[in-house]
């Protein structure tokens, strides 16, 4: 994968305000409030999406953007109110560090949170194997090693004075 950002959109279904919508028709006829009820609503609907990348999940709506990085997902729980239950959709619970934040009316649930707990863990490893790696680098840049002892064969041979060897191995912090 490398540096670049894959991702998955997904969107909720219609029917995550399927109660907004029958209460906007039946007030049609009351001036207008039922027309700019399905408005509202249809329009909050669209802006909604939620966006899985290899590092973090993306929730948009109403103009917002929540972002929750993956190291910090503990777990991911799916339920539905008796509604959405009808039509087979369900909203997931994502528990974090900052708290618990819902993705809504989604097709097959269960399996995008099992796939976001496991991204999660995933994400987690990799940062701590990141962090090992970072810890276990050498003090010293590559080579120095092969310089230190060339200089002490020169100097060693005659070939380098005592102040020379001295001043060069400064260098290197020895």
């Amino acid at each position: 994968m490398g540096n670049q950002k894959e991702s998955i959109t997904l969107y909720p279904d219609w029917r995550v305000y399927l109660l907004q919508f029958i209460a906007g028709a039946l007030l049609v006829p009351a001036l207008g409030a039922g027309i700019w009820i399905i408005f509202h609503y249809r329009k909050r609907w669209k802006r909604m999406r939620y966006r899985i990348t290899n590092t973090e999940v993306i929730i948009e709506q109403d103009g917002m953007a929540d972002e929750i990085l993956l190291s910090d997902i503990d777990s991911c729980e799916t339920g539905s109110s008796w509604l959405l239950e009808k039509f087979n959709l369900g909203t997931i619970r994502i528990h974090h560090s900052n708290g618990i934040t819902e993705m809504k009316a989604l097709p097959d649930a269960e399996p995008v949170a099992v796939l976001i707990e496991r991204a999660a863990v995933s994400e987690r490893e990799r940062l701590k194997m990141r962090i090992e790696v970072e810890q276990s680098k050498p003090e010293h840049p590559s080579g120095t090693l092969d310089k230190k002892n060339e200089l002490v064969g020169l100097w060693q041979q005659g070939l380098l004075d005592e102040d020379d060897y001295h001043r060069e191995m400064k260098k290197f912090g020895a």
